[in-house]
């Protein structure tokens, strides 16, 4: 062919990341004052409790009196060095320790691509590969990824065209866990004392010090310093990933071509983590035997190759230049084969090694967590027909069935059809004639159903033990029992969806407004349904007969050009999106009831007539006075009676005592809408853009709450506890309840109202300045372009959520527990600054 262009193109970003928000807490004093407020009031609930009688003086009592009158060290007990027991005056701190400042830092990032590109006119490539290096926000976490990427397009002849494209990833992550704070830092961060000092006078990590208030019996929770955690514990994920693809296209007729298309994609990951004996153990300081014990080693290993093989036959026409047809049909084969080992190592009496290799353990504590090799295939084949008439009418229809090896033999295949219709209005004569050229209207409407095959490997087959021997008449014969109890005619999950859409277009295509509506509907829920325990298992994984969930509403999307010439245009674009869920049928099913939030209570229901996953528990009517403290229902969970300044709940049966019977649904995960907007602006050679995202109605559960609003003393909590009730005329700003540990009517063991927060946000996801070189200017420095930028990831977000993300993605049990946020990575700020030239 023809001497070709070939181009090469280097990027370099460079920047810096920080935590985009701090959640305010407690500082020392107000910690302090919180603990000694707390134990004071739990110390005259059970005082009262008890039939005694309360005076002030009390407030005096020492320690020991304390416990000798109503035992409860861990409720009663005030740390010395907090409480001088002779005047009941708070001590001042030696450290007052902001723990988010301590653990998180500015991080830096940059990330380098080189590229190459171009051909001739029968062979075409790409080629790239880049380097990132993005340390994270908190101590010691961070990814260094490497990736390559090439693509080859190569006509060998008029009629066959042939490609290749490999692509390949390695990844070295050092992570952290996250969830709950017994290893978690970023928890044990927010609820850590500010009493404590993050280091020791020699320099070392000042570990154990709410380890040791707990074990001293002062009802005080027991992380270990978060610095600790992140410095200590190995956490380290290592990761390949490649495709390889190949195709080859041959036209056998001018209208008539054959594309087989094949591929192999292997994804292998390497996790190791390693809980140091040097780490203390709930109240065991760090290298006790306890926290011997308490170490251990995961080595875990996954690898999956993932096959691929696909032809597709299509045949392309116009007739008269009017008529338009397009149709294809093809097969596909799947196949991913997945394998897993996890180990475990204890036993190990220091952190010389830190890892499961070279014997870290002896042999006999070696314990095999998990193993299994799974396979799955999917084989489909899938037809469509496209028709087109003048510009004017459009129809489309297709067809395509799947079989899964992941359903029962009566059921592994599933029909899955759509048509769709079109009607550019725009573009009939009576609509030129009666508003011209300059703008555009077009009405369709679809129909299709999908399937859902999203269940796991094996779900329909059983597992028998292995064999034994069991006593049938007067012989011994081997038998097996089933370990679960599998549906083996389990089959798809199914969603049919309706759309209807407008789409205008103004001012020659530089103001377009597209409008969808849709309705959708899920049937042949796939579902763990309970089960009788007589039968061997507590569920049985199912397709829930006649059940089905709506999904409606509507979706706008803006794009505009306001302006457009060669030295400024402006443009917006913006969405918005509607969405109603209901359940319609559970099949006979009962109310379903779940736990999201690793609590020993219950925190959604799903029942029909309303949304999946509504929050459930009891509603707050307020905090008791003087005056009604003895006519509101106390709640059954409660060890103490109610008391001012106690929070009280709503007795929806009016039995006079607030139990179980008494929840409903509190709260809505779902947003009211959800929307995104951008705005692009360009001067001559200087562009800007900023682009936002937002939600609005919904709720959160935060579960940092159930630690950093228990107003107990036990760790430390929101800054606003400051603001609390202590007394009748002095009842602070009506938020938040007494502190004590065993009162407040058991709030803390339940969810209500007071622990679900406005998840409503407006998020600058993105702002970006750049500026590129006159291409005069270019060409002098021997380059065909240069481009230098800078950015700023999410730099603002505007919401009235406590939390560090009111956008949480934490879903750990399943899709029935939406809208809960526990302990997530907290979301990053980055400031980058950009260059990308171009030979």
């Amino acid at each position: 062919g023809k001497e070709g262009r070939n181009n090469i193109e280097y990027e370099a970003l460079a920047g810096v990341g920080q935590l985009s928000k701090k959640i305010d807490l407690l500082n020392a004093e107000e910690f302090i004052d919180l603990l000694i407020d707390g134990r004071n009031n739990s110390y005259r609930d059970l005082v009262i409790g008890r039939g005694g009688q309360w005076s002030d003086a009390m407030r005096l009592d020492s320690n020991s009196e304390r416990v000798n009158r109503v035992g409860n060290a861990g409720s009663v007990t005030i740390p010395e060095e907090y409480y001088d027991f002779s005047t009941g005056i708070a001590k001042e701190s030696i450290y007052d320790t902001d723990w988010q400042d301590a653990l998180y830092r500015n991080a830096g990032f940059q990330r380098h691509n080189l590229s190459a590109f171009g051909g001739t006119e029968k062979t075409k490539y790409f080629m790239s590969g880049s380097f990132q290096d993005q340390d994270g926000i908190m101590l010691n976490t961070g990814q260094r990824t490497f990736n390559f990427r090439t693509n080859v397009d190569s006509k060998i002849s008029d009629r066959l065209t042939v490609g290749a494209n490999v692509s390949f990833t390695y990844n070295n992550n050092d992570e952290v866990s996250t969830g709950r704070y017994d290893r978690s830092p970023s928890m044990a961060a927010l609820i850590y004392l500010p009493t404590l000092p993050v280091y020791n006078e020699d320099g070392t990590y000042a570990q154990f010090g709410m380890g040791e208030l707990s074990a001293n019996q002062y009802g005080i929770q027991n992380p270990e310093n978060p610095l600790a955690y992140v410095s200590k514990i190995k956490n380290k994920r290592l990761g390949k990933r490649g495709l390889y693809n190949a195709y080859a296209d041959f036209k056998i007729l001018d209208d008539l071509s054959l594309k087989v298309n094949a591929g192999i994609s292997t994804n292998d990951q390497k996790y190791d983590y390693f809980r140091p004996t040097s780490i203390s153990n709930g109240n065991n300081r760090p290298y006790s035997d306890n926290a011997k014990t308490a170490a251990y080693a995961d080595a875990n290993t996954r690898g999956e190759i993932d096959k691929l093989v696909e032809g597709v036959l299509s045949y392309n026409t116009t007739i008269n230049d009017t008529h338009t047809f397009a149709a294809l049909a093809g097969y596909s084969a799947q196949r991913t084969d997945t394998d897993y080992i996890a180990v475990r190592a204890r036993g190990f009496q220091n952190d010389a090694i830190g890892e499961i290799t070279d014997k870290g353990a002896d042999p006999s504590n070696f314990v095999l967590q998990d193993a299994f090799k799974r396979i799955t295939t999917l084989q489909s084949y899938f037809s469509r027909v496209n028709y087109s008439y003048g510009m004017k009418y459009f129809l489309s229809a297709s067809l395509r069935t799947d079989a899964s090896s992941r359903f029962g033999a009566e059921n592994k295949w599933g029909v899955f059809p759509s048509i769709s219709a079109g009607w550019t209005i725009s573009n009939e004569e009576f609509y030129i004639d009666l508003l011209g050229a300059g703008s555009s209207v077009k009405l369709r409407a679809s129909w299709g159903r999908s399937g859902n095959n999203n269940i796991g490997d094996y779900a329909n087959i059983t597992n028998f033990s292995s064999p034994t021997g069991v006593i049938i008449g007067d012989r011994v014969e081997t038998a097996y029992y089933p370990l679960d109890f599998k549906d083996a005619n389990i089959g798809w999950e199914t969603t049919s969806q309706y759309n209807a859409g407008l789409d205008f277009g103004f001012m020659n295509g530089r103001v377009n407004l597209m409008t969808n509506l849709y309705l959708s509907q899920s049937s042949d829920l796939l579902f763990n349904q309970p089960v009788s325990a007589v039968s061997g298992a507590t569920t049985i994984l199912t397709n829930l007969p006649n059940s089905k969930v709506q999904n409606k509403g509507f979706d706008v999307q803006l794009d505009t050009r306001i302006i457009r010439n060669s030295d400024f245009e402006l443009g917006f674009s913006g969405n918005i999106n509607v969405n109603r869920n209901k359940v319609l049928d559970l099949g006979g099913g009962a109310t379903i009831i779940t736990n999201g939030a690793e609590r020993s209570y219950h925190t959604h229901i799903t029942q029909e007539g309303s949304p999946i996953g509504m929050f459930y528990g009891f509603k707050v009517l307020g905090i008791a006075t003087e005056e009604n403290y003895n006519s509101v229902a106390p709640s059954s969970a409660s060890t103490t009676a109610l008391q001012p300044g106690d929070l009280y709940f709503e007795d929806v049966d009016g039995n006079g005592i607030v139990n179980d019977d008494d929840k409903r649904v509190i709260g809505n995960p779902h947003p009211d809408f959800t929307y995104g907007f951008a705005i692009d602006l360009r001067f001559k050679n200087i562009d800007f853009r900023t682009s936002f995202n937002g939600s609005q109605g919904n709720q959160v559960l935060d579960g940092y709450d159930y630690y950093l609003y228990n107003m107990e003393g036990s760790g430390n909590q929101y800054a606003d506890v400051a603001q609390r009730w202590r007394s009748s005329s002095d009842p602070g700003e009506g938020k938040v309840y007494r502190p004590s540990r065993g009162g407040t009517q058991s709030n803390s063991t339940r969810l209500s109202t007071f622990y679900l927060q406005d998840g409503s946000f407006l998020r600058m996801t993105n702002i970006m300045v750049g500026y590129t070189l006159p291409n005069s200017l270019a060409s002098k420095l021997k380059m065909s372009g240069v481009r230098i930028y800078a950015t700023v990831d999410n730099p603002l977000t505007f919401t009235k959520y406590k939390g560090y993300n009111p956008e949480p993605d934490y879903n750990q049990r399943g899709n029935l527990t939406p809208g809960v946020d526990y302990g997530l990575y907290p979301l990053v700020r980055l400031y980058n600054f950009g260059l990308k030239v171009t030979f």
